[in-house]
């Protein structure tokens, strides 16, 4: 159905419009200030009135309503429920109403959508706007028809007189502009006379969502869009300090300058941001741009002891509530019970990362936002970039869910201000690392309680104190631009639900206000949730000393009727299974049972505050007595919540109220790297949620209170959850849970504590043996004694000025003279040998030169191979080549560095160097010069190669070996030539000089990686076979060995388009080498380490699963981003080095040999280095359980970051 309001952009259109009725209302009075509690935002009285409702004749005789407030849907089924409203007070069917929410341009400013207030609180202005509205229509008809409006009734879109007149209620509003200002005493329909609140309707925006067709902010395209990043500053989840918005020293811009379609680098303070044509551009670009930072100083709290953190920091004790005496109290108790329950940090954990599009107009700025705050949002905009906030439109839009405050604000900040710099629409989109580290936490809270039971188990005293960080959370972009100081607040925030509901006679509640310790806001249930898992879990201790059922208990101590009867039937409806001790309930095989009950009323807003839903929990939980894991198999929640809207949607609310609460009770804390004092949990793997499978049967019991007014439901049924759970737990094993998560590793240890075993260093790899090259022999020591004698007379001769012979440059062209066929042998031989990938610089012409090469004596630039007379080898004969590639001395007859390996390439024949000339000089020319190769002295003495190569240069092709087939030689001659594989694959010495004698083909490190061992000292699981090398070679992967990265993916590129018979000869030979082997059942070994016993769940196990294992397993499931091999057969789980593994995880794999083998992002800047550590360890034992642990894994963590630090992004 389509709405002429739709169109309707601010409250002057409505206001300008013709054919509707309006209900107004004066913007409320500003609030006094609150002690203790974030400023209010008021309206802005330049707006004029807010516009509450619209009735519009839509010229084809229907009449529609258009509703508008400020709060706004989260998923909540908001717009439905109070769509329901509003056609229950008009008579209008819920097809011709429509709900506007948020949008600063048209919505009233009602502040933030928090704390289950929408309805409860705010819902009467639309309310009697809506009857307002009904009884105008019925004086107007009333008016028209000689009829009293009393005797006057809707009948869809008629009005009906008793004597059988209709009137069209659009003809009512026809032509005219009527305008009402709103009376909140206007009598409201009876809720006995409901047809349409109170009954369950389908949410209006489910069907959209279901099959694409809603928009949400990260779908808003606008004419001449630029797309954004943001580069957050080192200090990831801080926002307060010096440093705030002080640490940036320098951006690198030149860093930038090969990513095309870069429009804007933005820097102000600490705000950088790119602009780009495209998002991929601006994507590529935030991770290359180079940004130095000045270090911040980290917190002095102890951040790995959170419960230590909040007793050591600073706090302002505020009594909330005191009756009796309890101290008296306790101290005449026959038992005494100190207890301490702690909340930890936890995520939103918004499944996509937020987004927002903002429009620079000059004097004016539209933002399309998810935010939970318009108004607010706006006022922060106006103050970031000094436009007047009636000058800022905020279009509310849904994103991505949060139930509280995520990253939402913070990306409609960077969108206007990169929006303004670039003179166009921007799309912001924050990384997932970026959502993590910096959206606003739910806050850790420490909660104490002293109290004690008399003899008959009464209890005496409750002395609770609750200790909660602040949630202020200022506008990211205010902090880092310098536009707000960056000073920690400290706001009277954890006393929500801080008094409990139970009859203690003696109590003192004390709230301790603090300064944040990391950046947080509202997350459901704020300080309730914490609060009550305390209030819950202590009662349910003094139950069970007092030896009374733990729902017995609490009835008997519960002063609210309505509270107590809500507890039964809750109880009964879940078969609650009376008992006075735990572990009651027989174990089903390795799995204890358990039930617990906890009960809580949410009370929010400033305290005293205002009581939301009632809610019970009855949860039944299974714990594996072995592997400390809890599963939560059902759950029954009795929810009262008044008068409920629509009954259905307060259902669904509970629904995703008890999966929320599950997985922040199981599963959710954020790990702060206590080095740096910064947010480390930055990525699923690392904050695991609920998964699907794990998610548990929910019974929701709604109890009808259709008399009793309607109570905010959306965060309520979440506030007695984590107690229920941890009593089920309880009741289970006998051990009782203060502190969230109750991961396996937590209750594993509970369950079976054991002291720490000692710390066993990872026993070092055995020696390999020595492996000499079988086809090239030792020089003699005549022969070295010779070479190093001519070295000395040619290094003397170069002192005075001579260097050896040059050869006169020829004009060479090779026009006619090589047939096809030895072109084609050219470029197959230039394939083989990837000439390409040393000789062609980032983002330069192929051959043409001037890549760095990072060498331990300094860096080495590759030179031209294209044909261009004065820069490559244009003037360069056919003797001048071959000299280069088999002695080491250029045209000129200055020595070359055997970063160009003549070393192997020596060996090439006679024939093969002709056709690869033929091919390097009929290919383009490129005038292109490459800087000056300039090491540090001695080695810029290339006169001193002379005495290097009488050492390790072994001139001229090797012969055949006697005895090896033709086959095996061709393979040889390539592998040690052309192939050069032993530059990478065998290790050098402190000189440089291969170990072919003592370590042929034994593996090295090489920028970083490692070529892992070939040949007879592979250590694969699996043998290689002839057929599994060709393919590997060819295409980049076999299932039995794993997939090409790193340096070796531009090698198999290359190798596809060499000769079918080369790389087989080249396989061949590397098989050859290898030692007799019995054959391998890969599968089995796929099964062994999938069944190895001993393996626990743990941190490492999460962080695998959620981070990797949707794409690496053992093999059998399906391809997501690329190829599903098993990582049990994976050499690099089983080499003796970590590094590939490592690397592989910090860089991802984002250039792939072929696109079959598929896309890995990169995790080094999600994953810290303790993560990598954890991670890296756990894969070797799982996937390569036959091997010993990697030694000093901390070591090569630093060793990979620094190489990929160095490594061109």
């Amino acid at each position: 159905m389509s709405f002429r309001a739709a169109a309707w952009a601010t409250r002057a259109d409505f206001r300008a419009a013709t054919g509707v009725l309006l209900v107004l209302r004066d913007p409320p009075t500003p609030p006094p200030p609150a002690k203790g509690q974030p400023p209010a935002v008021p309206a802005n009285p330049a707006e004029g009135r807010e516009v509450l409702l619209a009735l519009v004749d839509e010229g084809d005789g229907r009449l529609t309503a258009t509703a508008l407030a400020g709060h706004v849907d989260l998923g909540t089924g908001l717009r439905t429920a109070y769509g329901q409203i509003v056609a229950e007070e008009l008579g209008l069917p819920m097809a011709a109403v429509q709900v506007i929410l948020g949008d600063t341009a048209r919505a009233p400013n009602q502040g933030p959508t928090i704390a289950s207030s929408s309805l409860q609180l705010h819902a009467q202005p639309l309310r009697a706007a809506a009857a307002q509205a009904r009884a105008w229509l019925l004086a107007q008809g009333a008016a028209r028809l000689g009829v009293p409006a009393e005797q006057l009734r809707t009948d869809g879109d008629q009005l009906l007189a008793p004597d059988g007149q209709r009137l069209p209620l659009a003809s009512l509003v026809a032509g005219g502009h009527a305008e009402l200002l709103l009376d909140l005493a206007t009598p409201v329909k009876p809720p006995v006379d409901y047809t349409v609140v109170g009954t369950s309707a389908p949410r209006v925006d489910i069907t959209a969502k279901a099959t694409g067709a809603a928009v949400y902010v990260h779908d808003v395209r606008r004419p001449g869009m630029l797309h954004g990043r943001v580069v957050r500053p080192p200090y990831a989840g801080l926002d307060a300090g010096p440093f705030v918005g002080t640490s940036l020293l320098a951006v690198d811009e030149a860093s930038i300058a090969h990513v095309p379609g870069i429009v804007r680098v933005v820097v102000q303070g600490d705000f950088i941001g790119i602009v780009a044509e495209r998002e991929d551009q601006a994507d590529a670009a935030m991770h290359a741009l180079r940004v130095q930072w000045q270090p911040h100083t980290p917190t002095a709290l102890p951040l790995d002891d959170m419960a230590a953190a909040l007793s050591a920091h600073p706090s302002t004790p505020r009594v909330v509530a005191q009756q009796g005496d309890v101290d008296q109290a306790i101290a005449g108790a026959a038992q005494q019970f100190d207890r301490q329950y702690l909340w930890p940090y936890q995520l939103h954990a918004s499944i996509g990362p937020s987004c927002a599009v903002a429009e620079w107009h000059g004097d004016r700025a539209t933002v399309w936002a998810g935010t939970q705050n318009p108004h607010a949002l706006r006022a922060d905009l106006a103050k970031l970039t000094g436009l007047p906030d009636t000058a800022i439109d905020v279009v509310r839009l849904e994103a991505s869910g949060c139930y509280g405050r995520n990253g939402a604000d913070d990306v409609a900040a960077d969108a206007l201000l990169l929006a303004r710099a670039a003179g166009a629409p921007v799309r912001v989109q924050l990384t997932r690392e970026q959502e993590h580290a910096w959206e606003p936490k739910g806050a850790a809270q420490l909660m104490t309680v002293r109290g004690g039971l008399a003899a008959d188990g009464t209890p005496l005293g409750y002395d609770f104190a609750t200790s909660y960080p602040s949630n202020g959370a200022p506008t990211l972009a205010l902090l880092l631009t310098g536009t707000v100081p960056a000073e920690a607040q400290a706001f009277e925030m954890g006393d929500r639900t801080s008094v409990p509901p139970y009859a203690y006679a003696d109590q003192r509640i004390t709230v301790h206000d603090m300064a944040p310790v990391l950046r947080a806001s509202w997350l459901r249930g704020v300080s309730a949730l914490p609060n009550s898992f305390a209030h819950e879990s202590y009662i349910d201790e003094l139950a069970t000393a007092a030896g009374v059922d733990p729902v017995a208990y609490r009835l008997r101590h519960l002063p609210d009727a309505r509270a107590a009867e809500l507890l039964r039937a809750t109880a009964d409806q879940a078969g609650w299974k009376p008992h006075t001790a735990p572990q009651q309930q027989p174990a089903d095989g390795d799995w204890l049972q358990g039930q617990g009950v906890a009960y809580a009323r949410y009370v929010h807003s400033k305290f005293p505050g205002y009581g939301a839903a009632w809610a019970a929990w009855v949860a039944d939980v299974q714990v594996h007595k072995t592997t400390g894991e809890v599963h939560v198999s059902r759950v029954v929640v009795g929810h009262d919540a008044g008068l409920m809207v629509n009954p259905k949607g307060v259902e669904q609310q509970v629904h995703g109220n008890v999966l929320q609460t599950t997985s922040r009770a199981l599963k959710e804390q954020v790990r702060v790297d206590t080095a740096t004092g910064t947010v480390a949990t930055r990525e699923w793997g690392s904050y695991p949620i609920l998964s699907f499978r794990e998610v548990p049967v929910v019974e929701v019991l709604l109890m009808p209170r259709p008399g009793e007014p309607p109570l905010g439901a959306g965060e309520s049924a979440s506030v007695p959850g984590t107690a229920a759970i941890a009593n089920a737990i309880f009741d289970a094993t006998g051990v009782r849970f203060r502190s969230p998560p109750f991961t396996p590793e937590v209750v594993r240890a509970a369950l079976h504590p054991l002291p720490a075993p000692p710390p066993v260093a990872a026993p070092a790899p055995p020696a390999p043996p020595p492996v000499a090259d079988p086809q090239r022999r030792r020089k003699p020591l005549w022969a070295i004694a010779g070479a190093l004698a001519t070295g000395l007379l040619g290094l003397g001769a170069a002192l005075l000025g001579a260097r050896p012979g040059a050869i006169a440059p020829v004009q060479a062209s090779t026009a006619g003279l090589y047939s096809p066929q030895v072109l084609e042998r050219g470029r197959q031989l230039a394939a083989l040998g990837n000439c390409v990938a040393c000789h062609t610089t980032e983002g330069g012409l192929p051959n043409a030169g001037g890549r760095p090469m990072a060498t331990p004596f300094g860096t080495i630039y590759s030179t031209n191979l294209t044909p261009d007379a004065g820069t490559g080898l244009g003037a360069w004969s056919f003797s001048a080549f071959q000299r280069a590639m088999r002695d080491g001395v250029s045209r000129d007859g200055h020595h070359l560095y055997p970063a160009f390996p003549y070393t192997a390439f020596s060996q090439t024949s006679d024939d093969d160097l002709q056709a690869l000339y033929a091919h390097l000089m009929a290919q383009p020319a490129v005038a292109q010069a490459v800087p000056e190769t300039r090491l540090a002295f001695p080695y810029n003495i290339r006169p001193m190669m002379g005495l290097w190569n009488a050492v390790y240069h072994q001139p001229g092709p090797v012969a055949p070996v006697a005895g090896q087939s033709a086959l095996w030689n061709r393979g040889a001659a390539l592998v040690n030539g052309l192939g050069h594989c032993t530059a990478c694959h065998t290790p050098r010495d402190v000189r440089g000089g291969e170990l072919a004698r003592s370590a042929y083909l034994g593996g090295a490190l090489v920028d970083g990686w490692e070529a892992p061992p070939l040949g007879a000292l592979t250590r694969g699981p699996v043998p290689w076979t002839e057929d599994a090398m060709v393919q590997y070679l060819r295409s980049g992967h076999h299932a039995h060995h794993g997939m090409a990265g790193g340096p070796m993916a531009p090698v198999v590129q290359a190798l596809a388009q060499a000769d079918d018979a080369d790389v087989r000869a080249m396989a061949h030979y590397l098989v050859a080498l290898q030692p007799p082997a019995a054959p391998v059942d890969a599968q089995a070994l796929v099964r062994q380490a999938a069944a190895q016993p001993g393996l626990l769940p743990g941190p490492a196990q999460r962080l695998f699963n959620t981070a990797c294992g949707a794409c690496h397993h053992d093999g059998d499931g399906p391809p997501v981003l690329g190829l599903n091999q098993p990582l049990a057969l994976n050499t690099n789980l089983h080499s003796a080095w970590p590094d590939n593994l490592l690397r592989t995880i910090v860089d991802g794999l984002q250039c792939p040999a072929f696109p079959a083998i598929g896309h890995m992002p990169a995790f080094g800047h999600a994953l810290d280095d303790r993560q990598l550590v954890e991670l890296a360890g756990w894969m070797r034992q799982r996937f390569a359980p036959q091997q010993p642990p990697w030694a000093d894994l901390p070591a090569a963590v630093a060793r990979v970051r620094a190489a990929a630090a160095h490594t061109p992004r």
